[in-house]
């Protein structure tokens, strides 16, 4: 072989290297009659149902079986879709019923009671605490009510935020008194309750671990707090008058 023909062949293999994906594929759109005329090329990559004894392709059938395939994802997506939807309005329906029956109370033991005892129920989850810490403000004793040790809530790992939501909770009388046992997913989310004088925070607890999740949305869980919040400082600037 000559000097000349080697130079030639080092050219085309160096070129057809540099050859990528997406090359060959907008070559393949520019010549959309390649593949009909060169058939035999796709033979070795298709299942064997798809080539028949005389090497032919049924690209027929190949073609309807990626639509069938397409149709099955967005179907499958499209129920994901509803799905979603129908678990969020499902969640938006517990939150407004928990705010109408907050905003039911006629006193502030009355307001504990509807927090602790009847929202459970309504948000379908096992506990909810209202844990304030000690300071000047005397309040009754009450099931639900967590009197916590001055400097507790600051001590918990909020990173900056004002909730925490924990897939796998740990074990905490302090939080959930006696149904610590029962608690495996935990919510906390701080109040802002100036006439408290004393850090305060609500605590959802579920018996079923990852109900609550680090990454789900908060905004529901966030307003049903804020209202908590303003209609406990309500009661308490009603106490002291």
């Amino acid at each position: 072989m000559s000097k000349k023909s080697d130079s030639k062949t080092e050219n085309l293999q160096s070129r057809i290297e540099d050859i990528n994906e997406e090359d060959v594929r907008n070559w393949l759109i520019s010549h959309p009659d390649f593949l009909s005329n060169n058939a035999g090329l796709l033979a070795p990559s298709l299942p064997s149902e798809r080539v028949t004894g005389d090497g032919v392709i049924d690209m027929q059938s190949v073609l309807v079986n990626r639509l069938q395939k397409e149709i099955a994802d967005l179907s499958a997506a499209q129920n994901e879709f509803i799905k979603a939807s129908r678990a969020n309005s499902h969640t938006q329906n517990m939150v407004h019923a928990s705010v109408k029956a907050i905003l039911s109370a006629t006193s502030l033991n009355h307001f504990v009671h509807i927090l602790t005892q009847d929202l459970p129920e309504l948000l379908e989850i096992d506990v909810i605490t209202l844990c304030i810490e000690d300071g000047p403000v005397s309040l009754p004793e009450m099931t639900g009510l967590q009197r916590l040790k001055e400097g507790s809530i600051e001590r918990a790992n909020w990173h900056g935020r004002e909730i925490i939501l924990r897939a796998v909770a740990p074990k905490s009388k302090a939080i959930f008194g006696p149904a610590k046992d029962l608690v495996h997913s935990d919510a906390l989310i701080k109040l802002d309750v100036p006439s408290l004088h004393a850090n305060a925070m609500i605590a959802f607890g579920s018996r079923e671990s990852d109900h609550f999740q680090q990454d789900q949305g908060t905004e529901l869980l966030t307003f049903l707090a804020i209202t908590m919040q303003s209609c406990l400082q309500m009661w308490l600037e009603q106490k002291s008058d």
